[in-house]
């Protein structure tokens, strides 16, 4: 005979110490991907060199 009884109850998920180690983890990693994308797309860009120069050193004009 089948018995057609309900399933225990499953029980609430609970924060372990190691999902909240990989959600920190992820968060930080993606906290340092967008700072490093603003600091790439924002930065300005250099000065051109001198036309007269093929040397971009300034101790080697």
């Amino acid at each position: 005979m089948v018995m057609l009884n309900k399933a225990a109850p499953s029980k609430a998920k609970r924060p372990s110490l190691e999902r909240q180690a990989i959600a920190f983890t992820t968060a930080l990693y993606l906290v340092i991907c967008a700072g490093l994308l603003i600091v790439h797309y924002g930065a300005p860009e250099p000065p051109p060199a001198p036309a007269g120069s093929s040397s971009t050193s300034p101790y080697n004009p």
